[in-house]
């Protein structure tokens, strides 16, 4: 007895802590107790009486404490219970931290309450969230009701205004926590599941990594989004510390659910996290979040963004969905009538409009990828209508990539222009092959080449039908007379010109041409270059020389002709040289340096050709020059015809053969015309004489060193010692007849053709030497 109070110090050991009561009982003078039934009375001067004082054990007090909100006096008496880690203790401990956080979070001090709620061993989403019923749907919080712990807890209204903005941003550290927990717990049981399906302690090592991994991404999502306070750390640590309750109840909490429960587990808190993060300000986490794989309910997630405005999130979460449908349709709307749409565009979305809708659904479509051919169709259009370059990147960085013959239609119904640039940048990526495809993209430029704007445009742009510029490669489209030396040409023509550049190295470059096909589609009169082109393909150069000469009446572009004929077929006779021996590659390496042996070779028949062609057209002006001039003019054009073959014979004499070459020559050509030919081949006919001569020299010493290295692989030595063994009947060899392998080992003789008659020669060893 102390003046003013008694202090009751309990007789239990664990007293030791230091646990002192005190009651104020002013006055007291007499203090006695009973043994029979522990209490003591104490009897006080005043007018208070005798009181009774009877023990109450330390839960009782602490639930009563509770019971009068003293929350904390509460805890501290749980403390020093016996057996504190029992079941009941535990729980007791559990449901006071639960009521504890009610009651703070009530006074407005969120992160002290959520922190007391968190070191609860019995504390998950579904208590955190009964706080919060704007977060969680009563359809979401059915099926988990269950979870809810078994404490009788105060009504506590939900914040509003700026206290609700400061709640759910103390609250999301914990949903987050919450999560990562719960999907590396799932991804833990799917990879033991695994690894007891396949019975290998590698593949359940390599499947625990890859849990570990997937937990780390969902915690680095939990730092991405925010960080916890202070409280909720505390209760981190001190579930972490060994000997805590709560070290392991997440697991046991976890471990006790259902794969379907936890699948609705996960549902309720994802949700909740999407709606959270639509109050905070908008830094990028939610956009995020719904990009990467979650459990958010599709219908509360779509209600609650649209109702914020937030249409980029609703389309990730969409394409997360795979609900590419209503995705492009929202973007189309975002795109071209934002109008359209309840609520304004927010955040992201606000931007998504016009080119930048565009090329949104452009990515879209692109990470869907070409198997969607229906979607790929529907929003095509357009698309292809606001921006045709965006529609046309989309077909071609498509992944896998759609077909052309889904996807040409598209074009030519709403960007024809494109078809043809769509088909190059196809073939050019490998994704379609071009000997199925060169004839169709020909066409196509061939028809952009033909295409007649107007009859005055046709007139003024496209190339006569008697003439050409010489040397021009794009002559059939080019200005003729007074127009060709107008400065700029119209959009029209100069996208003809483009067309028939392109039709003209694509007809020279690819072996996949279908000449007959596309003859039939110029017109007689029309695009001479290219039906020379063309005749190339089917091989009736007599036919393209023709042209060049007789319709063109371009020399330079026949000599062109035959050049590139000539090249090809050297080039397609060294073909496969890489597949013969060395020394032969060189031997013919050297002789395709030097003419092929000889004048001529390859693809030489080609000038022969264009000789005949020549002489025919001189002949046929002649005739035509004799019935309108006299003889000296008739002379002249003559010898000026002829100077054009000798020149040619001239510039051509390593590649043309002499021998087939003059017999074609008029005997009234003058020999002088001839001389610069005749003394090129001659002098080319010496220097292959010579070199002959030193390459027969050069072989014929490859030949002796060959024979050589014959000899001395012949000339072999094996010495034979009193103990070298047969191989085969393992007794010494002595003064026997006997076979030596390439590799050294010796048999005997008659052991060998034993060996040999009966056909059970060991396979490794070669045939021996006698």
């Amino acid at each position: 007895m102390l003046p003013g109070h008694i202090e009751v110090r309990s007789a239990h050991r664990l007293s030791d802590h230091g646990l002192t009561q005190k009651l104020p009982i002013a006055g007291t003078s007499v203090l006695t107790a009973c043994q029979s039934s522990g209490n003591v009375f104490v009897a006080a001067t005043g007018s208070d009486g005798i009181h009774q004082l009877a023990p109450v054990p330390f839960d009782q007090q602490a639930k009563a404490l509770a019971d009068v909100d003293q929350f904390a006096e509460a805890l501290t008496m749980s403390a020093y219970l016996h057996d504190s880690q029992t079941e009941p203790n535990r729980q007791l401990e559990d449901g006071i931290h639960i009521r504890y956080g009610h009651h703070l979070f009530g006074r407005g001090e969120f992160d002290e309450g959520l922190g007391q709620m968190g070191m609860s061993s019995t504390s998950n989403p579904v208590t955190l969230l009964h706080l919060f019923p704007s977060l969680a749907s009563p359809a979401l919080l059915h099926p988990v009701s269950h979870l809810v712990p078994g404490v009788k807890l105060p009504k506590v209204a939900e914040p509003t205004g700026e206290a609700y903005s400061h709640a759910v941003s103390v609250l999301l550290p914990y949903l987050l926590s919450h999560r990562s927990r719960l999907a590396a717990f799932t991804a833990a049981t799917d990879t033991a599941h695994q690894a007891t399906a396949s019975q290998a302690s590698t593949t359940a090592g390599s499947h625990r990594a890859t849990a570990q991994h997937q937990s780390a991404s969902r915690s680095g999502e939990t730092s991405e989004a925010g960080t916890p306070g202070w409280s909720y750390s505390e209760a981190m640590e001190e579930a972490s510390e060994p000997g805590s309750p709560m070290r392991n109840k997440p697991q046991e909490f976890l471990a006790g659910l259902q794969p379907e429960q936890r699948h609705r587990l996960a549902v309720l808190v994802d949700t909740a996290i999407l709606k959270v993060m639509l109050a905070m300000d908008d830094t990028g986490a939610l956009l995020r979040f719904v990009q990467r794989s979650n459990d958010v309910d599709l219908r509360e997630g779509e209600v609650a963004l649209r109702a914020r405005g937030r249409y980029s999130e609703l389309v990730a979460l969409y394409q997360q969905r795979g609900q590419h449908e209503a995705a492009l349709d929202l973007l189309h709307t975002l795109t071209l009538s934002p109008q359209d749409l309840n609520i304004r565009p927010q955040g992201a979305a606000a931007e998504l409009r016009d080119l930048t809708g565009v090329w949104a659904a452009v990515r879209y479509l692109v990470a869907v990828g070409g198997h969607q051919t229906g979607l790929v169709k529907k929003h095509a259009r357009w698309i292809l209508t606001v921006d045709p370059e965006a529609g046309l990147e989309m077909f071609t960085e498509m992944q896998p990539p759609s077909s052309p013959d889904s996807v040409l239609p598209i074009l030519a119904s709403h960007a024809p222009s494109l078809c043809a640039t769509y088909l190059e940048a196809a073939i050019a990526q490998g994704s379609v092959s071009a000997q199925e495809y060169d004839t169709y993209l020909a066409q196509m430029y061939l028809q952009a080449v033909l295409e007649e704007a107007d009859p005055e445009q046709q007139q003024q742009h496209q190339q006569p039908v008697a003439a050409s510029t010489e040397g021009s490669s794009q002559t059939a489209l080019q200005q003729s007379g007074s127009d060709a030396a107008a400065p700029e040409l119209p959009k029209a023509a100069t996208a003809q010109q483009d067309a028939y550049a392109k039709l003209k190295r694509l007809l020279m470059t690819s072996q996949f041409i279908d000449a007959e096909r596309l003859l039939k589609v110029i017109p007689h009169a029309r695009l001479l270059e290219i039906q020379a082109l063309l005749q190339k393909h089917l091989g009736d150069h007599k036919e393209a020389l023709r042209i060049y000469l007789d319709l063109m009446h371009d020399y330079k572009l026949a000599e062109e002709y035959c050049d590139g004929i000539y090249q090809e077929s050297n080039s397609t006779s060294l073909h496969g040289m890489h597949q013969l021996p060395a020394s032969l590659q060189s031997r013919l390496k050297g002789v395709a340096s030097q003419g092929w042996g000889a004048p001529g070779g390859p693809g030489s028949d080609m000038y022969l050709l264009l000789i005949q062609a020549l002489l025919q057209q001189n002949e046929a002006a002649f005739s035509e020059a004799a019935g309108q001039s006299g003889d000296g003019q008739e002379a002249s054009q003559m010898s000026a015809r002829w100077q054009e073959v000798a020149q040619l014979l001239g510039r051509k004499h390593d590649r043309i053969d002499s021998v087939q070459a003059l017999p074609l020559l008029p005997l009234q050509m003058p020999l002088r015309l001839l001389l610069p030919f005749l003394e090129g081949a001659v002098r080319l006919l010496v220097e292959q004489v010579r070199n002959a001569a030193v390459v027969r020299s050069l072989r014929r010493s490859e030949n002796l060193q060959v024979r050589e290295d014959l000899t001395k692989s012949k000339q072999r030595s094996v010495l034979v010692t009193s103990e070298r063994a047969c191989l085969l009947c393992h007794r010494r060899i002595a003064n026997t007849v006997f076979v030596a392998y390439p590799d050294g080992p010796l048999a005997h003789y008659s052991c060998y053709k034993k060996q040999t008659g009966s056909q059970q020669m060991d396979p490794s060893l070669s045939t021996p030497s006698i």
